[in-house]
């Protein structure tokens, strides 16, 4: 009975991915958008092959050069240019298995409806937008982070490191992921002794190693290596379409140089100052749980809706201090808040939070506005969407304390 029932849903999730991409628009942002490169690598790699994809100055991880491999092998060199929009499929894959995950961990904790309320997240425009109409990709190495933290939470350390490996190979800014997953393993596997955690690693570093596999054997593993620093600082702007704080600090951030600043630092170390100690602050309760430190006065729990709660802070964090952040790159946030609302069954930050991601992602691309002009509406200006993002990070850290607060209390009855 439970197996077909697991079947029925299976197959709800197949005929939604299936309807998505017919939905699928094949539009992409105005001017020169990621698409070129996506052409002009998977017609690079058709012709020269995988393993000398850096040699043209490429600046991905492997993963996706994986993914254009593939696509080029189905596809001639003028079937690359007009077929590009498949590339959409590939992400809305795995955003519907995120989407799928998240029916999974409601489901563990036995949620009515627990199939069908992850669609909030699917249908909210906040979430398809970033592929759908921008033709971006962050949505897949959000949903490695999301899997490796859920198979973390359940104690699977192997699968865990297995996706977070595939998260940082796809995107480098899975980076951020980094701390929280080993923190969220390490409390599950302390006890185990050198070898048992080693032999929980080792599956991870053998998919690392096949991975650089075919830039080992062409000897280009040292350019597949720099693909994960050189796309760092590439544009040294303190803003490239991100509406966050800077727009509140700095007239016209996009067209200030983050190697400027003032008393002696420069903003781009002002906002990873920002990032790292705030970071820190959301972590170290976990961290000193984790330790066995302080556990008499502050036992936090490593549960789904806390670990949720401080990823969420942390991505918005990254988003919102750091410089050099495009619109994009608050896009992991959004399966996260919102498996975590329904968790709650507390909807407001996360609409308030979608409002915010939408704004800013149709803000910067004017996609649907049809037309490259500025928007004069105030709704879309940089100063307001901040103010939205200033207040969610707000209510979030505000629950946040009261997630501490609490676990101060249960230690004290």
């Amino acid at each position: 009975m439970q197996f077909s029932k697991e079947i029925k849903n299976i197959t709800l999730y197949l005929l939604i991915f299936g309807i998505g991409c017919l939905l699928i628009p094949n539009v992409y942002v105005w001017g020169n958008s990621d698409r070129d490169c996506w052409i002009t690598w998977s017609n690079y790699i058709g012709h020269h092959g995988l393993q000398n994809i850096y040699k043209l100055g490429a600046d991905y991880p492997p993963l996706w050069h994986y993914f254009l491999w593939l696509f080029s092998k189905f596809n001639t060199s003028e079937r690359i240019f007009l077929n590009v929009v498949y590339l959409k499929y590939f992400v809305f894959f795995f955003e519907v298995l995120g989407i799928f995950t998240a029916y999974k961990i409601l489901l563990f904790h036995k949620v009515k409806y627990a199939n069908t309320l992850p669609l909030l997240i699917l249908i909210n425009i906040a979430f398809w937008y970033n592929n759908f109409l921008f033709g971006q990709i962050d949505g897949v190495h959000s949903v490695f982070a999301f899997i490796s933290i859920t198979f973390a939470l359940l104690n699977k350390p192997i699968f865990s490191f297995i996706f977070l490996v595939l998260c940082i190979n796809f995107k480098f800014q899975g980076i951020i992921f980094l701390p929280i997953i080993l923190l969220v393993n390490y409390n599950n596997v302390r006890g185990y002794s050198f070898l048992k955690i080693l032999s929980l690693i080792i599956p991870s570093l053998l998919l690392q190693v096949l991975i650089f596999m075919p830039f080992i054997l062409s000897g280009n593993v040292k350019l597949a290596i720099n693909s994960f620093t050189e796309s760092l600082g590439r544009f040294p702007v303190v803003n490239m379409g991100a509406y966050n704080i800077w727009w509140l600090l700095l007239d016209n951030p996009q067209a200030i140089n983050d190697n400027n600043g003032i008393f002696g630092f420069s903003y781009n170390t002002y906002g990873m100052l920002a990032f790292f100690a705030l970071s820190g602050l959301v972590l170290l309760p976990f961290g000193l749980k984790s330790l066995n430190i302080f556990t008499k006065n502050l036992n936090i729990e490593f549960s789904f809706v806390n670990i949720f709660q401080a990823t969420v802070l942390i991505i918005l964090i990254f988003f919102y201090f750091n410089t050099q952040m495009a619109s994009r790159y608050s896009h992991p946030v959004i399966l996260f808040a919102g498996t975590l609302a329904i968790l709650r069954k507390d909807y407001l930050r996360f609409f308030l939070l979608s409002l915010a991601v939408f704004l800013n992602m149709e803000g910067a691309s004017k996609i649907l506005k049809g037309n490259i002009a500025d928007f004069e509406i105030f709704l879309f200006q940089p100063w307001f969407v901040s103010l939205i993002f200033l207040i969610v990070i707000g209510l979030y850290f505000w629950d946040y304390l009261k997630i501490i607060n609490q676990s101060y209390t249960r230690s004290h009855t």
